[in-house]
């Protein structure tokens, strides 16, 4: 069983324990938290704002530009009531395109709450810890900011160290020195690693299986990491929810949440698997949780065709059958008589003499024709 919550402000609120129980009061606290923290009274008192009201229209305090939407000096024009702040996918992308002094601010504020959940996850022994991002520069970015951590212990990481060298030794000499490889072995002796397209294939191969034994503590990785890879862990931790399919930023469907979210819990070590969606900004709505939490994925339907030509290569060889072409499809067995199911223009088949199926308007007088 899986246990859902959302990470905001250095907390934890659990919405969703199992596979239906949906806890809407985790959801209502989260967003109460929020609001507590972008009052405006909050807001003021962290500005600084005295009594004395705002500052005069043409003052350079007033023109000075402040990130959050208003109106700024009489040459800016009325930007005000369109909210305050930008959303996580807005300020990625401005952080993709060398953003500003707002986007940079925002990155390091959100550095912080990276670390602080990293050693929320360490005090309430839940790591190691998978945590997905969903693109390679944000991976790498995270991982550096994690440059002061060191969470294996002196016979970690000598173990650590010896497996590295064993791998290297199969490379050439001056493919070691590789700053790609120097940078992954010193954030492997630390507990930390990245996966990603990006890396070589013998340094992700080499990550997989250090996290696997438990040498690695904290993995960003992508969401390529849940594909293909049987390596479960303690938590996985969702950076975010949304990404970019190559046309534009939207957000993760049920069946991408729930591949990845499965990742989460090892059989015969962990009771439950925690998942957790961190929210660095604003913690998600509850609709928009529960679709994504509760919501189908998609449904996978069979595109086999039985045809003739298929049925006459069949029968060419002695001891195959026409059926036991057709198991391995994803039709198969889906209710009735799967053969029935496939064939052409939904035609009855007929059972002949050797044990195999032909389409009805094959038949001619009881006898089986081809």
């Amino acid at each position: 069983p899986l246990e859902h919550s959302i990470y905001y402000s250095g907390e934890l609120y659990p919405v969703m324990r199992g596979d239906s129980l949906f806890l809407s009061e985790g959801v209502r606290k989260a967003a109460a938290a929020h609001r507590n923290k972008t009052s405006p009274q909050t807001t003021t008192a962290a500005a600084g704002g005295g009594g004395r009201g705002g500052s005069r229209p043409g003052s350079a305090a007033a023109a000075r530009p402040t990130g959050r939407g208003e109106a700024q000096g009489p040459n800016r024009g009325g930007g005000g009531g369109r909210g305050h702040r930008s959303g996580s996918a807005d300020n990625f992308r401005r952080q993709l395109q060398g953003g500003g002094g707002n986007s940079n601010a925002a990155a390091a504020a959100e550095r912080g709450q990276m670390l602080e959940l990293i050693a929320l996850l360490r005090k309430r022994d839940l790591l190691p810890a998978a945590i997905f991002t969903f693109s390679k520069k944000r991976c790498d970015a995270a991982a550096d900011a994690c440059s002061g951590l060191d969470m294996t212990t002196a016979a970690e990481k000598h173990t650590v160290h010896v497996f590295v060298q064993q791998v290297l030794s199969r490379l050439r000499e001056g493919d070691r020195e590789l700053p790609q490889i120097l940078r992954l072995c010193d954030m492997m002796r630390r507990g930390v690693a990245i996966h990603h397209a990006g890396l070589l294939p013998i340094m992700k191969e080499t990550v997989e299986m250090l996290f696997c034994q438990g040498y690695i503590k904290v993995l960003f990785c992508t969401e390529t990491f849940a594909m293909g890879v049987n390596a479960p862990t303690r938590t996985v931790v969702f950076h975010g929810l949304r990404k970019h399919d190559g046309r534009g930023f939207r957000t993760l469907l049920p069946g991408e949440y729930t591949q990845m979210a499965g990742r989460a819990g090892r059989r015969g070590l962990d009771p439950v698997g925690v998942v957790i969606i961190a929210a660095w900004e604003e913690p998600p709505g509850e609709g928009e949780l529960k679709q994504l939490l509760q919501g189908k994925g998609l449904s996978l339907s069979s595109q086999f065709r039985l045809t003739y030509s298929m049925i006459l290569n069949m029968l060419r060889v002695e001891d195959l059958k026409v059926c036991n072409g057709m198991q391995p499809t994803a039709s198969y067995g889906k209710g009735g008589n799967a053969v029935q199911k496939v064939t052409a223009k939904g035609h009855k088949d007929v059972h002949t003499e050797n044990n195999t199926w032909l389409p009805a308007e094959s038949r001619s007088h009881g006898k089986p024709t081809l």
